[in-house]
This record gives structure tokens, sequence and C-alpha cells, in this order.
């Protein structure tokens, strides 16, 4: 008799779960709300001072956008960028014009168990400084960061940079646009 109850009880329960989820599906299930853009500018002409999106839900009528008349006219101009630094290299290569580009390169340490000091030897380090300018017309600003380069024994040279200095003008010069740096 126990398993005669419990098997309707289960079958009872199963249809309510599903009968529930059904209703509550049908009910969840409403229009979702759209934006429509109604462009007036093409029907009234220049005269028109606002352009006019009709409003997303729950809001109810038109949200007025002021017009803009003037529109900033792009032109292309010439960049120059710099980058200065000053590094060790092994002076025997030096002396005997032997330096190649990878001499030059500076890998930077994105991970700091890339180095690992316990299996090689750190050689050498310095701390280096390194410059980055831009320039255009009259205008030149600079900034600069400092890191350490390591060279260890396996033949790697790394180098770990610290944070960029603001951005200075270069040279102080009357009618210098005053630049404002982006923060993140």
């Amino acid at each position: 008799m126990y398993t005669y109850h419990t098997k309707y009880f289960t079958l009872g329960a199963i249809f309510f779960i599903g009968i529930s989820l059904v209703f509550g599906v049908l009910s969840l299930r409403e229009k979702p709300a759209q934006a429509q853009h109604i462009d007036i500018f093409g029907k009234l002409g220049k005269e028109s001072p606002n352009s006019y999106h009709q409003s997303f839900a729950p809001y109810e009528g038109t949200v007025p956008i002021p017009w803009i008349d003037e529109k900033p006219t792009p032109i292309t101009i010439k960049v120059t960028e710099t980058i200065t630094y000053e590094i060790p290299v092994d002076e025997k290569k030096f002396n005997e014009k032997k330096l190649t580009i990878e001499d030059l390169e500076l890998k930077e340490v994105t991970n700091n168990s890339e180095i690992n000091f316990h299996q090689v030897d750190c050689h050498f380090f310095k701390v280096i400084k390194q410059t980055q300018t831009r320039t255009v017309e009259n205008l030149s600003y600079k900034r600069e960061r400092e890191g350490t380069q390591y060279w260890l024994s396996d033949g790697k040279k790394y180098i770990e940079w610290g944070k960029w200095s603001t951005w200075s003008p270069e040279k102080e010069e009357q009618g210098i646009i005053d630049v404002v740096e982006k923060k993140p």
C-alpha cells in the first residue's frame, strides 16, 4: 500500500511541476522593447533644431537630441615618434663590430616566472631609461620610463619596465596647444 501512494504522489508532483513550468514560460513571453529612429531631418530640412528618437521602454514620448551644425573636418598630419634608450652591450661584440639586432632588442617581462633566478644566474643587471618623443610641426611632447635589464647565464636578456611618466612639453614655445592626457 505504501508503494501505491508513493507512485501516485510522484506522478502528481511531476504533473504539477510540468504545468507550473508551462504557465511560467507563457507568462514570461512578452514583446521585446524596440527603438525606432524617426528621421525628421530629411522631412523638415536644415531648419530643424533637434533630431528626435523614439524612446526605449519604460520611458514614454520622445527625447530631443541637440542638432550640431558644425562637424569637425579631418585632415591628415605627419607625426614623428622617436624612442631613445641606452642599453649595455657586450664590449667584445661592439669592438669587433659583431653586434646584431638581437643585441639591441628589449624583451619585456610579461610574466615574472619567465625569469627563474633559481635555475640560471644573473650575470648583470642595470637600470636603463627610455624616452618617447612625439613631434608635429611646432608641437613636441615627451615621456620617460625606467626599467631594469637582466643578463642571464642562459644567454637571454630581459627587461622589466616601470610606468610611463605623463606627457610633458619638450620645449616651451608660445602657441603650443595644451594636451590633456586621457585617463583610463
